[in-house]
């Protein structure tokens, strides 16, 4: 008996050791280390992964839903009849995707619809949708609920945010499809949509990648012109003004817009009930969107309203300027975090949907070039952006405020001077005033406000009025204007 005991364990043991040699095997040797990767899928009760049209799935028990929500995270877009939701267990690498589903959506029927994106040149396909029902119900079927928010990362080096296991990517002129498709390979990515414009693709890797150390071997590529990560950013808290009645409010009667002008707000969205309905030209929710635009922090409604001129801040005369129409896009997750890919989408809709301004009220001190070159792509097509300088007085550079194709904007208090938690220095373009009574909240009770994002929205206002009487006015001759308005608070005053 206790040799046979001895011969178990022994058995055991090499069985565990040979999973183990197995799974560190199957690496490739393309100057990226993988070695860790491939132990993770081992390791882990649900890892599932797409490089071109190989599927890789290990799954423990795991609901099916749960697989496929994984799938829609990788960019295709899941249909599903709710009440399926079986566990499954499987495991396998790199099997044609349709074998692959055969295998987990055997009791039921599924529909692949594929799709392409443009490549370097020509097409590169990708499966774009699923679809999973009972045999004769197909019209239960629902779209799978998309997660609640960005998986935001930090860089432990610079501090810097990130969206998790997405890079962007801009090719080389002359980079072929095959030197692409093998690239992504060898980084096991892939394509998850491309921004036309700015000629950027958007990558997902595997699960728990290490993007720092991914973008120093990419970065190295020759196909590659430019790698950054997803880079993410928060939304800026606004100052409360705790003390009562500073400001009166009066129930306001909102009239319809008379300028021609719009404003694009990138920002928390546009609450459904916020009574501006006649003033929105087009909106978006730019992380979902097939859904309609709403606005769980409140902070986008703030700055509509007074993008708009619906709401004037704190020493503005009530009858000054005109009424606004607006392109409200909600950039912003229910965490509060929005990323590059998901403002260039929002810059695409707003040019395309005849913006002249566009309020940003919001920042960090996180640099990145493809944003730049995002904002000053708009600028090209002659729309003017504004930007907050932050609610911190650091003096350091916040961004996209800092860059050159962007107004840097900081607050004054009602009295007319700086108010002293506004950030400064030379990216700093313009002082405005920066408190208002608000009849929405930030994630709280209406009331008084100030903040850097009141004086960003209120000059994007003024310069849609200006824009308004002159449509064929120049940058400059915008510029002249703000510096004739808001001259005495000007940074180089």
């Amino acid at each position: 008996m206790m040799l046979s005991s001895s011969l178990k364990k022994l058995f055991v043991y090499y069985s565990t050791m040979l999973v183990i040699l197995l799974c560190a095997a199957n690496v490739g040797t393309v100057g990226l280390a993988l070695e860790q990767e491939e132990q993770d899928f081992c390791n882990r009760l649900l890892d599932v992964r797409i490089t071109g049209d190989k599927l890789s799935l290990y799954a423990d028990q795991a609901p099916l839903q749960s697989i496929l929500q994984r799938m829609a995270d990788l960019g295709i877009k899941i249909r599903i009849d709710p009440r399926l939701n079986p566990k499954i267990s499987a495991s396998f690498k790199d099997r044609d995707i349709q074998e692959g589903l055969d295998s987990i959506l055997k009791s039921f029927s599924y529909v692949m619809i594929w799709g392409s994106i443009e490549g370097p040149p020509g097409p590169i396909v990708k499966l774009a949708e699923i679809q999973v029902f009972r045999p004769g119900n197909k019209e239960l079927m629902k779209p799978l609920v998309a997660r609640s928010g960005l998986a935001i990362a930090r860089n432990p080096g610079d501090g810097s945010l990130f969206v998790k296991d997405e890079i962007l990517l801009r090719l080389m002129p002359g980079m072929t499809l095959l030197e692409f498709k093998r690239l992504l390979r060898q980084i096991r990515g892939r394509v998850v949509v491309r921004n036309a414009d700015m000629g950027i693709y958007k990558i997902r890797l595997s699960e728990n990648s290490d993007v720092t150390s991914l973008l120093k071997q990419i970065r190295k590529h020759p196909g590659i012109a430019k790698a950054e990560p997803n880079y993410a950013y928060p939304i800026s808290t606004p100052f409360k003004i705790s003390t009562p009645n500073i400001f009166t409010f009066d129930s306001y009667n909102i009239p319809k817009p008379q300028g021609a002008a719009p404003v694009a707000i990138l920002d928390t969205g546009l609450a459904p009930d916020s009574d501006l309905k006649d003033f929105v030209l087009a909106s978006l929710d730019a992380l979902n969107p097939d859904e309609f635009i709403s606005d769980p922090f409140g902070h986008g409604t703030q700055m509509a309203l007074i993008a708009a001129g619906v709401v004037k801040p704190c020493g503005i005369k009530t009858d000054s300027e005109t009424q606004i129409p607006i392109i409200p896009i909600r950039v912003f997750d229910d965490n509060g975090f929005t990323s590059n890919f998901n403002i260039m989408e929002s810059i695409d809709f707003a040019l395309n949907n005849g913006a002249r301004v566009m309020s940003l009220s919001w920042g960090s001190e996180t640099r990145s070039a493809f944003l730049e070159n995002a904002l000053d792509y708009a600028s090209s097509k002659n729309v003017i952006i504004v930007a907050a300088a932050g609610n911190k007085p650091t003096g350091k550079p916040v961004y996209p405020a800092a860059y050159s194709s962007v107004i840097g904007v900081s607050a004054l208090e009602p009295g007319g001077k700086a108010w002293e938690n506004s950030n400064y220095g030379s990216f700093v373009m313009l002082y405005a005033p920066g408190f208002a009574t608000l009849p929405v909240g930030y994630k709280g009770d209406p009331g008084a406000y100030a903040g850097t994002s009141i004086s960003t929205a209120f000059v994007a206002n003024s310069i849609a009025n200006y824009l308004s009487r002159n449509p064929e006015a120049t940058n400059q001759e915008v510029f002249n204007a703000l510096a004739k308005k808001f001259g005495k608070y000007s940074a180089t005053n």
